[in-house]
């Protein structure tokens, strides 16, 4: 199977040889006739792909030929562009994902992404980086923030780069730090 077969190589295909067979009760995310649009221009088509629970999906090609797409897709970043539409079925365990009265924020706590570049918040102390996602949810408790901070950089193997650092700026370290 091609994400698209007009843009992409066979370097794009995806293997799904190994993939269990897929039933409602280990697929996690269920992809029926995706197609991604920027305009009038095509990026993705008739995309169909089981993503099954508690397994690594690796979606892998050459620059350009529509993976970030494919991903933003998942979690609707892709409508964020402008001229950006989509047409198809993104199911979440079994809920359709593109309905109208979906909560965004929810999907997205569900459903993250992590992006080519780095993003830090600019604005925001390296600590505050790591905690931001607990504190949008309402977590305020500094000792439980505290001891996330520190296990999450922990596994991240940054503990010891960056715990001098906590409260400088999250753009003050390097590019692989920040990633």
């Amino acid at each position: 199977m091609f994400l698209n077969e007009k843009i992409f190589s066979k370097e794009a295909k995806i293997n799904t040889d190994t993939t269990p067979t897929a039933t409602a009760a280990n697929v996690r995310i269920r992809v029926r006739h995706l197609n991604a649009y920027f305009g009038q221009m095509q990026v993705l088509h008739d995309i169909n792909l089981d993503i099954m629970s508690q397994r690594v999906t690796a979606i892998i090609g050459p620059s350009g030929c529509g993976k970030t797409t494919f991903i933003r897709c998942l979690n609707r970043m892709h409508e964020v562009a402008a001229s950006a539409r989509v047409e198809g079925s993104v199911l979440l365990d079994e809920e359709e994902m593109y309905r109208k009265s979906a909560d965004l924020i929810e999907l997205r706590r569900k459903v993250g992404m992590v992006f080519q570049r780095p993003n830090p918040f600019p604005t925001l102390s390296v600590y505050d980086n790591v905690a931001s996602g607990l504190k949008l949810a309402g977590i305020r408790n500094k000792q439980f923030l505290d001891e996330v901070v520190e296990k999450s950089l922990q596994k991240a193997a940054l503990w010891k780069e960056v715990e001098h650092k906590l409260h400088h700026s999250g753009m003050s370290l390097s590019g692989g730090q920040q990633q």
